[in-house]
């Protein structure tokens, strides 16, 4: 059978989705009638009973939620075990769902974290899309977005995205290359857009073209794509002399595309990643990259996010200043 969800309650009731999660969350803004309605809904429907049990009870349950996109990629796993080992710190344990980069499964996740009776969420969401339909779900649940991927009006920790792709391209063309290329990344992402916006901002100001290379609507598989992209540029003429990958796990496939193309890195083109994760550290691949510095995110992220399930209403926006980690993938030309 299908799950029941927030939705459906609402209907059943007769009111938002909001209304519901704000009864679930034991808002005093209810009124009694409503709050009856949703609870019988509730019932009828057998919505996780133990929601309704917590919204009468109002205890906490030391119990916070984290929504990631993919735990299997290092940014996000890096990331997790900062928050984890934050909020284990503090007394709270942690739940853990994928998306697996589906908008439906965010919306879906949202409301079993809810079913688990969490008393706050970091969610890195998709998109700013998919994050602006959360509130009618969330309600007065504490919440802190993890990246860049949100609207106005919430809290969020993220790195400079803008500032991390123009120190990568700056130093590029210090080493004095020209022909460089940002490749990958989703179109639907903030992400992708302020990075697109630094790495463009170092070329216009150096008076050369721009040219980025980023995945459309409906790719399934970046980094299958990714790499033939880059086999793609390796074989065009002219050939880019350096490279910007959007995260090192596609840096990862522009060296495995070069080396079936009889190219290397540094010898006969630059590579920059994004994200320092522990593999471009191995001493054979020795990745060039800009660190988002997930370590000091996601402790600060748990930080926020306690303060809010502690009383606080304060708006938190926190922006990290990223950090270009030179290593053996670029070369002076």
């Amino acid at each position: 059978m299908r799950r029941v969800t927030i939705r459906d309650v609402a209907q059943r009731a007769g009111v938002s989705s909001s209304t519901v999660s704000r009864v679930l969350n034991d808002s005093a803004s209810i009124s009694q009638r409503t709050r009856q309605a949703v609870q019988e809904a509730c019932q009828d429907l057998h919505y996780v009973p133990d929601i309704t049990a917590r919204g009468l009870s109002g205890h906490k349950t030391h119990t916070i939620g984290i929504i990631v996109p993919d735990i299997s990629n290092p940014y996000f796993s890096a990331l997790c075990t900062a928050a984890e080992a934050g909020a284990s710190a503090r007394g709270y344990r942690v739940i853990l769902c994928n998306t697996l980069y589906e908008p439906v499964n965010e919306l879906d996740a949202i409301e079993r974290m809810l079913s688990q009776r969490v008393d706050g969420l970091l969610v890195a969401a998709h998109s700013p899309h998919t994050q602006a339909q959360h509130a009618a779900i969330l309600g007065e649940l504490p919440c802190v977005y993890l990246g860049s991927n949100h609207g106005p009006g919430c809290s969020y920790v993220e790195v400079d995205n803008e500032q991390g792709a123009y120190q990568a391209t700056q130093y590029l063309y210090r080493l004095g290359h020209r022909r460089i290329v940002l490749l990958g990344g989703r179109q639907d992402s903030r992400t992708l857009e302020q990075r697109l916006q630094g790495y463009r901002r170092s070329m216009l100001a150096n008076h050369l073209i721009p040219h980025a290379v980023t995945a459309p609507d409906g790719t399934e598989n970046l980094s299958v794509w990714c790499g033939q992209e880059a086999r793609r540029l390796f074989r065009s003429a002219p050939c880019p002399d350096a490279i910007i990958a959007y995260s090192d796990i596609l840096a990862m496939q522009v060296l495995e595309a070069a080396e079936e193309c009889g190219l290397h890195a540094p010898e006969d083109f630059s590579l920059i990643g994004f994200d320092n994760i522990a593999l471009g550290q191995l001493p054979h691949i020795h990745l060039t990259t800009v660190s988002q510095r997930e370590a000091q995110a996601g402790e600060l992220a748990i930080r926020r996010l306690l303060e809010k399930i502690d009383g606080g209403t304060e708006v938190t926006q926190d922006i990290l200043e990223p950090e270009l980690v030179i290593r053996s993938t670029c070369r002076r030309i």
